[in-house]
């Protein structure tokens, strides 16, 4: 086993994938079902010919471009793991930092609250906010009956199946647009199609246009949600969004525009403006 770790850590060094050690380690756990301690510990272990041969098959995919998640089915988020496919996106750290804002502005609010999440791909983050506030319950909203069954399924993984709803629609359009949710949340497609050229081939290539693309500028779901959002929060709400690259002001003048209070702008770890934090007047 050490050899074929070894000779795989090569080729995709060679490949100049990103972090080829840990890929080859992920990736021989996947075929054997192990976690990494065990890739890393038992390293003395025989494959025997099946094995190598599925071994060498992912690398080999890897090698060709495909995300190491859509490979191995799953993406660690918040501290979970999430089932993911080609149908959602695969969930981001930085989107971690929607998740806290909505847990750290619970903790001044006990009672049990209503949240949508829209275009909740994967559902990483309605499975998150359900797991982390046991007293909540929400509706997960997307246009991909595809992407609506992966988060399904984790939700019903991570137990919280019974407090999520999953809504097929475009955006909020299913819901009466009348005060509803205490929370609305959403990573919209910001992306913009100029853009596209420049994207990595792995996401170019490999993850739902759907999910990726909000028009020539990135703008255009921010457009469409913010109003929808602004008409169906209860007083005292929160709408939080995810921003793309340079689009926290044109957001916040769209949020202001819809007689909602901006709170506050969060960087990533780059620094990078990359979650608004806006309320609804009592």
């Amino acid at each position: 086993m050490k050899d074929a770790r070894t000779r795989a850590t090569r080729e995709l060094a060679q490949a100049q994938v990103e972090s080829p050690h840990l890929t080859a380690e992920l990736l021989l756990g996947h075929v054997l079902g192990w976690d990494r301690v065990r890739v890393l510990t038992d390293f003395d272990a025989v494959l025997d010919e099946e094995s190598k041969e599925r071994f060498a098959e992912v690398v080999r995919r890897r090698i060709q471009g495909e995300p190491l998640q859509h490979i191995t089915g799953e993406q660690e988020f918040y501290g979970r793991i999430f089932q993911v496919s080609p149908a959602v996106m695969i969930p981001r750290p930085e989107t971690e930092f929607l998740v806290d804002s909505v847990v750290s502005l619970a903790k001044d609010r006990q009672q049990q609250l209503r949240f949508a999440d829209v275009g909740t791909g994967s559902g990483c983050i309605a499975v998150s906010v359900a797991a982390e506030l046991p007293g909540w319950s929400g509706w997960a909203v997307d246009l991909s009956l595809e992407a609506l069954a992966i988060a399904r399924q984790n939700a019903i993984q991570h137990r919280v199946s019974s407090r999520i709803q999953f809504v097929c629609t475009n955006l909020l359009d299913a819901f009466p647009p009348e005060p509803a949710f205490d929370f609305i949340l959403s990573n919209p497609p910001y992306v913009a199609r100029r853009d596209a050229a420049s994207l990595p081939a792995v996401v170019h290539d490999h993850e739902p246009h759907l999910a990726l693309f909000g028009g020539e500028l990135g703008l255009e779901v921010y457009f469409r949600l913010i109003p929808r959002a602004a008409a169906r929060l209860l007083p005292g709400g929160h709408l939080i969004l995810e921003l793309g690259i340079g689009q926290s002001q044109d957001v916040a003048r769209l949020i202001e525009r819809e007689g909602l209070s901006v709170i506050e702008v969060l960087d990533d770890l780059r620094g990078i403006p990359r979650c608004i934090l806006a309320s609804k007047n009592r």
